[in-house]
């Protein structure tokens, strides 16, 4: 079983959120790996903007750096695959997750965190919060989908935060400004939910990545397309000299206990931290061939620097090199990003901007140019509006039927 010892691991987090290191990362096994460059340590105070395409306040990259970005997640398949992926280069993204899809997967989302990747949220069920009534369901929006994600990964995750379809409202970037919450837009939109064959995702996103020199580029960890184009596009940004950065958050987002409260409704069975079992614990072959589950020592508790993960970077082993603060953002470009259920047309994003954040939210963390990570940390999918006698895997396979087909 993958994500065993949950309290240990949730220990583990906790600790690094608190700014200690337990061990250092493990060297990397491919000495030609991409790796990571460079790992950052994000202050979310206030709120602050990232992603050139809508918020120009903090312009952090350096030519030829990357960061990547997957949303609306987890999936199976396609989350496990940019996960091998990912892993086969030692290299770390963060993931933009669905509260819905979390619960519905929450042994790939823990996986994903338990990997060093950064989980951060992307509202519950991906509805445009630009496009709902009143703020107040937005809020649920956003609160539920922390909730959900927190309680399916079964620790902390990163106050980051991207909108559905990439728009905002006044409203809604006041309000996480209020909960100390980064925002995320995009420098490079792969367009990956397009039907493309993946050598020609990647060279579509090499041409805009080319021509821009660095950026935050945005996939959806919900296609096996893409899945299958993210090995060649680490080969093809390795090829190119480009060097990956990991985003990290200074403190954890805490969650509202009224929607943890909400959402426990919503679990379906999922054991709290800790109390859950190995497998092997619970279930023994006593006749016939035990399965290698049972046999190689699997279950035990992951390395002390396996535990180190989700979102936290560790005391800065290296002077702090922080980005300048810089003209204030403009008026949000139009959004790009489609929802989940249906694709829907381009709409602008709002033109508000961004609570005014602390003046250097980006920190440098640890040495630059390592191959290890320092850090470990839809809509359409619930048309019972009851819940009452759907679970969340019956309801996140209804998500993958209606967006891909049976």
């Amino acid at each position: 079983m993958r994500f065993v010892v949950i309290a240990a691991v949730s220990f583990a987090a906790a600790s690094a959120f608190a700014g200690t290191a337990e061990a250092a990362a493990p060297a990397c096994a491919n000495p030609s790996a991409l790796g990571v460059a460079r790992t950052v340590e994000i202050d979310t105070t206030g709120g602050p903007g990232f992603g050139l395409e809508h918020y120009k306040a903090y312009d952090f990259l350096q030519p030829r750096e990357v960061v990547l970005t997957f949303d609306d997640g987890p999936q199976k398949f396609a989350t496990e695959g940019v996960l091998a992926a990912l892993a086969a280069e030692c290299t770390k993204a963060t993931f933009f997750t669905i509260g819905k899809m979390a619960l519905g997967y929450p042994e790939i989302i823990r996986e994903v965190a338990h990997a060093g990747h950064t989980v951060g949220t992307h509202t519950w069920s991906h509805k445009p919060i630009a496009k709902l009534k009143t703020f107040e369901e937005g809020r649920d929006e956003i609160e539920r989908g922390i909730s959900a994600v927190k309680r399916a990964v079964g620790g902390p995750v990163a106050p980051f935060f991207r909108f559905p379809t990439l728009v905002d409202t006044k409203a809604a970037v006041e309000y996480l400004g209020k909960r100390n919450i980064a925002m995320f837009s995009t420098d490079i939109d792969s367009f990956d939910f397009k039907l493309q064959p993946p050598d020609k995702l990647v060279q579509s996103v090499m041409d805009k990545l080319e021509k821009k020199g660095k950026g935050i580029l945005l996939f959806h960890d919900i296609h096996k397309n893409t899945a299958k184009a993210i090995p060649l596009l680490l080969t093809a940004l390795k090829d190119k000299g480009y060097k990956i950065v990991h985003l990290t958050a200074k403190a954890p987002l805490e969650t509202l206990a009224e929607y943890d409260a909400l959402i426990e409704k919503d679990t379906k069975g999922l054991p709290q931290v800790g109390a859950d079992r190995p497998t092997s614990s619970v279930v023994k072959t006593i006749s016939g061939e035990a399965p290698a589950s049972e046999t190689a020592p699997a279950e035990m508790a992951p390395p002390a620097a396996a535990q180190q993960q989700l979102t936290v970077a560790p005391a800065p082993t290296a002077p702090v090199a922080a980005t300048p603060a810089v003209p204030a953002p403009s008026a949000p470009a139009a959004a790009t990003e489609p929802t989940p259920a249906a694709a829907e047309p381009v709409i602008k994003a709002s033109e508000a901007t961004p609570a005014a954040p602390s003046p250097s939210p980006v920190a440098t963390v640890g040495e630059p140019g390592t191959t290890a990570s320092i850090t470990p940390r839809a809509e359409g999918a619930d048309s019972d509006k009851s819940g009452a006698t759907k679970s969340y895997i019956e309801l996140a396979k209804e998500f993958w039927d209606a967006w891909f087909g049976k």
